[in-house]
């Protein structure tokens, strides 16, 4: 299982499509719009960057360019793009201190508004103060949005994870 980088640089892969990879070679930058994201991921991609601005002293506030630490995205895997779109996947070195490592699976959770939690008797309490007072995801009174979004914080914390009955392993890591 992955384990977190030492400080200085970390080896990373993201894939991008040909325009993106040209952009790179002409301006040796690739920065995030969020133009790609789909509507109702926009709150979690404000949850993220808020993360980023709080763990990342020189983060500029951008949206995220994501990038595989572990394990080599393979290309030809589903999912690495858009249907019919050629892209490339672009080995680099990335600064550790611009870097918000996360694990890929439990961030679904904060795509979907979920609680993330870390036993199934969570996950049972969880619903059960949920659902049985009329709530959805979606809908819920401040104090329970509260704790949801701490528990989200988890994404990151990879021993918690592991030690989930519900998480591990945790073998895909991206930032």
């Amino acid at each position: 299982e992955p384990t977190v980088p030492p400080p200085s640089l970390i080896g990373a892969w993201t894939i991008q499509s040909i325009p993106a990879w040209d952009r790179l070679r002409r301006d040796g930058i690739l920065r995030g719009d969020g133009r790609r994201v789909d509507r109702l991921f926009k709150p979690a991609y404000a949850w993220l960057m808020m993360q980023m601005k709080e763990r990342l002293p020189a983060y500029s506030g951008s949206y995220p360019i994501w990038f595989w630490y572990s394990p080599k995205p393979d290309l030809r895997r589903f999912g690495h793009g858009s249907r019919g779109e050629r892209a490339m996947r672009i080995e680099l070195d990335l600064p550790r201190d611009r870097v918000l490592l996360l694990d890929h699976e439990s961030w679904h959770c904060v795509l979907n508004w979920n609680y993330l939690s870390l036993s199934s008797d969570e996950d049972d309490d969880w619903d059960r103060r949920v659902q049985g007072q009329g709530f959805d995801n979606q809908n819920l009174p401040s104090t329970l949005d509260v704790e949801r979004r701490a528990s989200w914080e988890r994404v990151f914390d990879w021993d918690a994870l592991r030690r989930s009955d519900i998480w591990r392993p945790v073998n895909y890591i991206y930032g």
